[in-house]
């Protein structure tokens, strides 16, 4: 497997995610390669894995993020009138010493840090780099584009859940909660296609009205009359499913995510503690 063909399987396995998402994961990846040179593709393939795993754990990372950003959104909007106090400058007197860190080289280093080839920085030490990269993705408002629809949404997060380690009780009620779902949304459907039926029908019957006027003019009024409320109850119909659906979706997307967000969470401390 050479960098064109992960890529390719990468790409294949992010299929379900938007496109924006998709590209940057992907940009990022094939930079890293870049980077490494073509001598290094080998290595680079071992350091990031089976391509569909690693689609996996950017697709769970992916919701996880998206869930932290609306619990912060929500949390914002309701903080709106709280007020953030500023941050006070500090202060070094003359009796308040700052205190560095020798970072130490080849030719050692002395207590004063000028002699021996001693280096000294303030703030953090510099940190070891991982052996390989891992795809952060970027903030919802940094983003130019435009959000999924709720049912894709959903699809998405649903996709990250079965990409998570389960277990065989845990995978066999989500298969159960599946179903319900495809249930529901078939019925609320069903509504839908009730609607537009009305909307057809009451669409006839108004123009089945109209011709009747030069025949017998009240009763061209009363079936007016009629085709007029079934075409007003086929759009109430067609309009508040649809809606229905959406605000179905949207709910069960956030509870859903929050199973992610509490998996992949409990995961990262496991690894943490490894």
């Amino acid at each position: 497997m050479n960098k064109e063909t992960y890529l390719q399987e990468l790409r294949k396995g992010l299929k379900i995610l938007p496109q924006y998402d998709r590209d940057e994961a992907v940009e990022f990846y094939e930079e890293y390669f870049d980077e490494a040179g073509v001598e290094n593709e080998a290595r680079v393939i071992e350091e990031l894995g089976d391509p569909k795993i690693l689609a996996k754990k950017i697709l769970v990372d992916l919701v996880d993020r998206r869930y932290e950003e609306s619990l912060a959104a929500s949390s914002s909007s309701e903080n709106a009138l709280a007020t953030i106090p500023s941050q006070q400058p500090v202060v070094t007197t003359a009796n308040e010493v700052a205190v560095v860190a020798p970072v130490a080289t080849a030719e050692g280093f002395t207590a004063d840090g000028q002699t021996g080839g001693a280096q000294f920085v303030t703030g953090t030490q510099p940190q070891p780099q991982a052996a390989a990269p891992q795809y952060q993705p970027q903030p919802q408002a940094q983003q130019q584009k435009e959000s999924p629809s709720a049912l894709k949404t959903l699809l998405i997060v649903l996709a990250a859940i079965f990409a998570l380690p389960l277990s065989p009780v845990l995978f066999a009620l989500l298969i159960v909660a599946c179903v319900m779902i495809f249930v529901v949304f078939v019925v609320l459907i069903s509504f839908v296609i009730s609607g537009i039926a009305m909307l057809v029908s009451g669409f006839v019957t108004i123009i089945f009205g109209i011709v009747a006027l030069f025949m017998n003019p009240v009763a061209a009024m009363v079936i007016l009359g009629g085709g007029l409320s079934c075409f007003g109850l086929g759009i109430f119909f067609m309009v508040g499913s649809i809606a229905l659906i959406r605000l179905t979706a949207h709910g069960l997307a956030k509870g859903f995510g929050r199973i992610v967000h509490k998996k992949n969470k409990k995961n990262r401390a496991a690894q943490a503690t490894a």
